[in-house]
Protein backbone atom coordinates (compact mmCIF):
# COMPACT_ATOMS: atom_id res chain seq x y z
CA UNK A 1 0.00 0.00 0.00
CA UNK A 2 1.21 3.33 -0.96
CA UNK A 3 -0.10 5.58 1.98
CA UNK A 4 2.33 6.20 4.43
CA UNK A 5 0.62 4.88 7.66
CA UNK A 6 -1.70 1.56 5.80
CA UNK A 7 -0.81 -1.46 7.69
CA UNK A 8 1.33 -4.05 5.81
CA UNK A 9 -0.21 -7.22 5.11
CA UNK A 10 -1.60 -9.82 2.42
CA UNK A 11 -4.57 -6.99 2.56
CA UNK A 12 -5.69 -4.15 5.22
CA UNK A 13 -8.89 -4.46 6.34
CA UNK A 14 -11.07 -2.29 6.37
CA UNK A 15 -10.98 -0.14 10.20
CA UNK A 16 -13.46 -1.97 12.63
CA UNK A 17 -15.72 1.38 13.03
CA UNK A 18 -16.07 0.81 17.28
CA UNK A 19 -12.54 0.11 17.33
CA UNK A 20 -11.21 2.88 15.12
CA UNK A 21 -13.52 5.73 16.14
CA UNK A 22 -11.85 4.80 19.96
CA UNK A 23 -8.12 4.86 19.26
CA UNK A 24 -8.95 8.16 17.03
CA UNK A 25 -9.75 9.93 20.22
CA UNK A 26 -6.66 7.82 22.38
CA UNK A 27 -3.91 7.76 19.45
CA UNK A 28 -3.11 11.77 19.26
CA UNK A 29 -3.16 11.54 23.52
CA UNK A 30 -0.58 8.39 23.36
CA UNK A 31 1.28 9.47 20.08
CA UNK A 32 4.52 10.74 22.15
CA UNK A 33 5.21 7.37 23.15
CA UNK A 34 8.10 5.96 20.87
CA UNK A 35 8.98 2.70 22.70
CA UNK A 36 10.41 0.02 20.62
CA UNK A 37 10.89 2.20 17.39
CA UNK A 38 14.94 2.41 17.66
CA UNK A 39 15.44 3.70 14.24
CA UNK A 40 13.15 6.48 14.08
CA UNK A 41 14.59 9.00 11.99
CA UNK A 42 14.84 6.45 9.13
CA UNK A 43 10.98 5.66 10.06
CA UNK A 44 10.00 9.12 9.78
CA UNK A 45 12.16 9.25 6.47
CA UNK A 46 10.23 6.52 4.71
CA UNK A 47 7.15 7.77 6.31
CA UNK A 48 7.43 11.15 4.39
CA UNK A 49 8.14 9.24 1.55
CA UNK A 50 4.80 7.27 1.46
CA UNK A 51 2.93 10.39 2.72
CA UNK A 52 3.73 12.00 -0.40
CA UNK A 53 3.62 8.92 -2.77
CA UNK A 54 -0.37 8.33 -1.40
CA UNK A 55 -0.91 12.37 -1.89
CA UNK A 56 0.33 12.32 -5.59
CA UNK A 57 -1.24 8.87 -6.88
CA UNK A 58 -3.28 7.12 -4.22
CA UNK A 59 -5.36 9.24 -2.94
CA UNK A 60 -5.95 11.15 -5.97
CA UNK A 61 -7.04 7.31 -7.45
CA UNK A 62 -9.29 6.67 -4.49
CA UNK A 63 -11.46 10.20 -4.54
CA UNK A 64 -11.55 9.63 -8.39
CA UNK A 65 -13.08 5.71 -8.18
CA UNK A 66 -15.32 6.91 -5.90
CA UNK A 67 -16.70 9.88 -8.22
CA UNK A 68 -16.73 7.17 -10.98
CA UNK A 69 -17.82 4.04 -9.41
CA UNK A 70 -21.32 3.52 -7.85
CA UNK A 71 -21.31 2.50 -4.77
CA UNK A 72 -22.85 -1.01 -5.32
CA UNK A 73 -19.70 -1.67 -7.91
CA UNK A 74 -17.18 -0.65 -5.32
CA UNK A 75 -19.01 -2.96 -2.73
CA UNK A 76 -18.76 -5.63 -5.45
CA UNK A 77 -15.21 -4.80 -6.07
CA UNK A 78 -14.87 -4.87 -2.05
CA UNK A 79 -16.59 -8.24 -2.00
CA UNK A 80 -14.44 -10.06 -4.69
CA UNK A 81 -11.40 -8.61 -3.30
CA UNK A 82 -12.19 -10.33 -0.33
CA UNK A 83 -12.74 -13.44 -1.41
CA UNK A 84 -9.57 -13.76 -3.44
CA UNK A 85 -8.29 -13.58 0.11
CA UNK A 86 -10.00 -15.92 1.97
CA UNK A 87 -7.17 -19.00 1.42
CA UNK A 88 -4.89 -16.82 3.31
CA UNK A 89 -7.68 -16.17 5.89
CA UNK A 90 -8.85 -20.13 6.05
CA UNK A 91 -4.87 -21.51 5.95
CA UNK A 92 -3.90 -19.41 9.16
CA UNK A 93 -7.29 -19.94 10.89
CA UNK A 94 -6.09 -24.07 10.63
CA UNK A 95 -2.74 -23.04 12.27
CA UNK A 96 -3.98 -21.12 14.84
CA UNK A 97 -6.56 -23.90 15.57
CA UNK A 98 -9.31 -22.13 15.09
CA UNK A 99 -11.22 -24.77 13.65
CA UNK A 100 -14.74 -22.94 13.89
CA UNK A 101 -13.68 -20.04 12.15
CA UNK A 102 -12.21 -22.05 9.41
CA UNK A 103 -15.39 -23.56 8.63
CA UNK A 104 -16.98 -20.20 8.86
CA UNK A 105 -14.67 -19.16 6.75
CA UNK A 106 -14.69 -21.80 4.21
CA UNK A 107 -18.29 -21.79 4.06
CA UNK A 108 -18.77 -18.47 3.15
CA UNK A 109 -16.14 -18.93 0.47
CA UNK A 110 -18.26 -21.64 -0.62
CA UNK A 111 -21.08 -20.08 -1.03
CA UNK A 112 -20.32 -16.75 -2.16
CA UNK A 113 -18.23 -18.13 -4.94
CA UNK A 114 -21.17 -20.15 -6.30
CA UNK A 115 -23.91 -17.99 -6.03
CA UNK A 116 -22.40 -14.89 -4.94
CA UNK A 117 -21.07 -14.83 -9.04
CA UNK A 118 -17.28 -15.40 -7.89
CA UNK A 119 -17.69 -13.26 -4.85
CA UNK A 120 -19.00 -10.12 -6.20
CA UNK A 121 -22.03 -10.54 -3.96
CA UNK A 122 -21.65 -11.49 0.19
CA UNK A 123 -24.02 -14.05 0.27
CA UNK A 124 -22.72 -15.30 3.52
CA UNK A 125 -23.32 -11.75 5.06
CA UNK A 126 -27.09 -11.71 3.43
CA UNK A 127 -27.79 -15.10 5.29
CA UNK A 128 -26.66 -13.91 8.58
CA UNK A 129 -23.03 -15.30 9.10
CA UNK A 130 -21.12 -13.11 11.19
CA UNK A 131 -19.31 -10.37 9.81
CA UNK A 132 -15.42 -11.44 7.74
CA UNK A 133 -12.53 -11.57 9.72
CA UNK A 134 -8.74 -11.33 8.60
CA UNK A 135 -6.29 -13.36 9.90
CA UNK A 136 -2.50 -13.61 8.47
CA UNK A 137 1.06 -15.59 9.40
CA UNK A 138 2.11 -12.60 11.56
CA UNK A 139 -1.16 -13.18 13.81
CA UNK A 140 -0.83 -16.82 13.81
CA UNK A 141 3.41 -16.36 14.93
CA UNK A 142 2.01 -14.22 17.69
CA UNK A 143 -0.65 -16.52 18.69
CA UNK A 144 2.63 -18.92 19.45
CA UNK A 145 4.49 -16.17 21.48
CA UNK A 146 6.47 -14.38 18.59
CA UNK A 147 6.66 -11.40 19.29
CA UNK A 148 7.02 -8.46 17.06
CA UNK A 149 10.33 -6.89 16.98
CA UNK A 150 10.90 -3.03 16.76
CA UNK A 151 8.49 -0.82 14.42
CA UNK A 152 9.77 -0.57 10.86
CA UNK A 153 8.25 1.65 7.65
CA UNK A 154 8.46 -0.35 4.67
CA UNK A 155 8.56 2.04 1.33
CA UNK A 156 5.16 1.67 -0.21
CA UNK A 157 4.25 -1.23 2.13
CA UNK A 158 3.68 0.97 5.08
CA UNK A 159 3.83 0.51 9.05
CA UNK A 160 5.07 -3.26 10.23
CA UNK A 161 7.45 -5.15 11.86
CA UNK A 162 10.02 -8.03 11.50
CA UNK A 163 7.47 -10.71 12.41
CA UNK A 164 4.92 -8.73 10.38
CA UNK A 165 7.28 -8.71 7.42
CA UNK A 166 8.22 -12.45 7.50
CA UNK A 167 4.48 -13.38 7.93
CA UNK A 168 4.13 -11.40 4.39
CA UNK A 169 6.20 -13.58 2.71
CA UNK A 170 4.89 -16.40 3.98
CA UNK A 171 1.45 -15.34 3.28
CA UNK A 172 2.20 -15.14 -0.43
CA UNK A 173 3.56 -18.38 -0.56
CA UNK A 174 -0.20 -19.58 1.12
CA UNK A 175 -1.95 -17.80 -1.96
CA UNK A 176 -2.46 -20.03 -4.76
CA UNK A 177 -2.71 -16.88 -7.12
CA UNK A 178 0.80 -15.97 -6.06
CA UNK A 179 1.68 -19.26 -8.21
CA UNK A 180 -1.42 -19.51 -10.67
CA UNK A 181 -1.97 -16.03 -11.81
CA UNK A 182 0.45 -13.87 -13.89
CA UNK A 183 1.89 -11.40 -13.11
CA UNK A 184 0.30 -8.20 -14.22
CA UNK A 185 -3.12 -10.10 -13.15
CA UNK A 186 -1.27 -10.06 -9.43
CA UNK A 187 0.10 -6.87 -9.88
CA UNK A 188 -3.57 -5.53 -10.79
CA UNK A 189 -5.28 -6.92 -7.98
CA UNK A 190 -2.43 -5.58 -5.27
CA UNK A 191 -3.24 -1.82 -7.03
CA UNK A 192 -6.79 -2.57 -7.06
CA UNK A 193 -6.99 -3.31 -3.12
CA UNK A 194 -4.87 -0.29 -2.28
CA UNK A 195 -7.47 2.05 -4.39
CA UNK A 196 -10.20 -0.21 -2.59
CA UNK A 197 -8.55 0.31 0.80
CA UNK A 198 -7.38 3.84 0.43
CA UNK A 199 -11.34 4.99 -1.08
CA UNK A 200 -13.21 3.05 2.31
CA UNK A 201 -10.76 4.84 4.35
CA UNK A 202 -10.51 8.23 2.96
CA UNK A 203 -12.07 10.16 5.53
CA UNK A 204 -10.51 8.26 8.50
CA UNK A 205 -6.95 9.15 7.56
CA UNK A 206 -7.89 12.57 6.71
CA UNK A 207 -9.66 12.49 10.48
CA UNK A 208 -6.63 10.98 11.95
CA UNK A 209 -3.97 13.65 10.04
CA UNK A 210 -6.52 16.76 10.91
CA UNK A 211 -6.49 15.33 14.87
CA UNK A 212 -2.79 14.38 15.25
CA UNK A 213 -0.50 16.82 16.72
CA UNK A 214 2.50 13.92 15.12
CA UNK A 215 0.88 12.73 12.31
CA UNK A 216 4.06 10.04 12.51
CA UNK A 217 3.53 9.45 16.11
CA UNK A 218 0.04 8.71 16.30
CA UNK A 219 -0.11 6.67 13.41
CA UNK A 220 2.49 4.22 14.95
CA UNK A 221 0.18 3.87 18.07
CA UNK A 222 -2.61 3.34 16.31
CA UNK A 223 -1.35 0.59 13.93
CA UNK A 224 0.41 -0.96 16.96
CA UNK A 225 -3.05 -1.10 19.19
CA UNK A 226 -5.22 -2.03 15.84
CA UNK A 227 -2.99 -4.80 15.26
CA UNK A 228 -2.73 -5.69 18.91
CA UNK A 229 -6.73 -5.95 18.43
CA UNK A 230 -6.32 -8.22 15.46
CA UNK A 231 -4.35 -10.70 17.34
CA UNK A 232 -6.83 -10.68 20.15
CA UNK A 233 -9.55 -11.43 17.69
CA UNK A 234 -11.35 -8.23 19.30
CA UNK A 235 -11.61 -9.73 22.85
CA UNK A 236 -10.51 -6.83 25.29
CA UNK A 237 -7.13 -6.17 26.47
CA UNK A 238 -5.66 -7.59 29.42
CA UNK A 239 -5.80 -4.94 32.65
CA UNK A 240 -2.08 -5.12 32.09
CA UNK A 241 -1.59 -4.28 28.65
CA UNK A 242 -3.85 -1.83 29.29
CA UNK A 243 -1.81 -0.14 31.99
CA UNK A 244 1.24 -1.41 31.40
CA UNK A 245 1.45 -3.08 34.79
CA UNK A 246 -0.18 -5.84 36.62
CA UNK A 247 -2.46 -4.44 38.87
CA UNK A 248 -3.20 -8.07 40.79
CA UNK A 249 1.18 -7.87 41.70
CA UNK A 250 2.44 -6.20 45.02
CA UNK A 251 5.18 -6.78 46.68
CA UNK A 252 4.40 -8.95 49.76
CA UNK A 253 6.47 -7.51 52.19
CA UNK A 254 5.84 -4.13 51.71
CA UNK A 255 2.19 -4.84 52.03
CA UNK A 256 2.77 -6.69 55.35
CA UNK A 257 4.52 -3.90 56.88
CA UNK A 258 1.71 -1.18 55.61
CA UNK A 259 -0.55 -3.71 58.12
CA UNK A 260 -1.18 -2.48 61.93
CA UNK A 261 0.73 -4.30 64.08
CA UNK A 262 -1.26 -5.88 66.80
CA UNK A 263 1.05 -4.75 69.75
CA UNK A 264 1.19 -1.41 68.45
CA UNK A 265 -3.08 -1.22 68.69
CA UNK A 266 -2.96 -2.32 72.01
CA UNK A 267 0.09 -0.15 73.49
CA UNK A 268 -1.85 2.64 72.31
Amino acid sequence: MTNGWCPSGIAAPTLPGAVLAWMLVVAPAVAQDGENDPIEPVNRAVFQFNYVLDGLILEPAALLYRMTAPELVREGVDNFLANLRTPVVLANDLLQGEFKRAEMTFGRFMLNTILGFGGLIDVGGRVGMPERHSEDFGQTLAIYGVGEGPYLMLPVLGPSNPRDAVGRVVDMLLDPLFFLAPNDVRYGRLAAEAVSFRELNIETIDELERSSIDFYAATRTLVRQLRANEIRNGAPAPIEDIYDEDLYEFDEGEALEDLDDPADDEAQ
